[in-house]
Formats: structure tokens, C-alpha cells, sequence
């Protein structure tokens, strides 16, 4: 198991048990405050889900964009990289792009792609501030 279960998913009806969604189901978060998971996937590295949960997510909320980011945070730790292979879901994943907000805070110094800007901040790289 990991170091920290605090921030491991087995399943959406899991709890997270830090931050300011603490007691409150995956599922909820997703339904209501769907960018503070893309937050947690950038800034907390031990935040994971299990195989399940992607599957679960991706039957309850088909809008919901799993990024390249994202996707390195599925499976237990040492199975990412034969999940990688055995399933093949990141063949349909396309790398991301960091052209279109080039030279903005939200891209150069937090990390975020063309897309993860798009999908969390509505296009606007300068909202990146508004992310707690």
C-alpha cells in the first residue's frame, strides 16, 4: 500500500480525508468542484486513484477530461507503468501542448498545458490565482 493513504482512491465513494473537500466523497467533489481534482493532481504527487475509481468516473461523468496529468495518478504505485501498457488507455491520450498560453505564470511556472488551462480555467491563464 502507500506511504500515505490519505491520498489514495480505491473507489468514488472514497473520502478525502485532507483539504478543504475533507469528508466529503470523490464523488461529491466531482459533481461539484470537479478543478480542485485537477488542483490536486498538480500539486499533490501522492494523490492516486485506483483503476476502479477511472472507471467509475468515467461511466458516472463522461464530460470529466482525464489530462496526461491526470493520468499519471491511476493505479496502485507499482503497477502504473504495466497499467500503461496492459490496458492501453493512454493511446487515446493526446501529449499535451504548451503553445497556445506560453509565457503565462499558469503555464511557464505552475506547469499547466494549453488544455489543463482550457478545462480548469476556462481558457484564462490568469485565473490560476483562484485555485485553493
Amino acid at each position: 500500500m502507500r506511504k500515505n493513504d490519505s491520498y489514495y482512491f480505491i473507489d468514488i465513494a472514497s473520502v478525502f480525508r485532507f483539504g478543504k473537500h475533507r469528508g466529503e466523497s470523490l464523488w461529491n467533489v466531482l459533481s461539484e468542484d470537479d478543478s480542485y481534482i485537477y488542483w490536486c493532481i498538480n500539486n499533490i504527487p501522492e494523490f492516486t486513484i485506483s483503476k476502479e475509481t477511472l472507471k467509475q468516473i468515467r461511466e458516472l461523468f463522461p464530460m470529466f477530461i482525464v489530462t496526461s496529468s491526470f493520468a499519471n495518478h491511476i493505479g496502485e504505485p507499482e503497477d502504473l507503468e504495466d497499467y500503461e501498457e496492459e490496458d492501453g488507455w493512454r493511446e487515446n491520450v493526446e501529449e499535451p501542448t504548451y503553445e497556445r498560453y506560453s509565457g503565462s505564470y499558469a503555464q511557464d511556472e505552475m506547469g499547466y498545458s494549453d488544455d489543463d488551462i482550457d478545462t480548469i480555467f476556462d481558457g484564462d491563464p490568469l485565473a490560476y490565482w483562484n485555485i485553493d
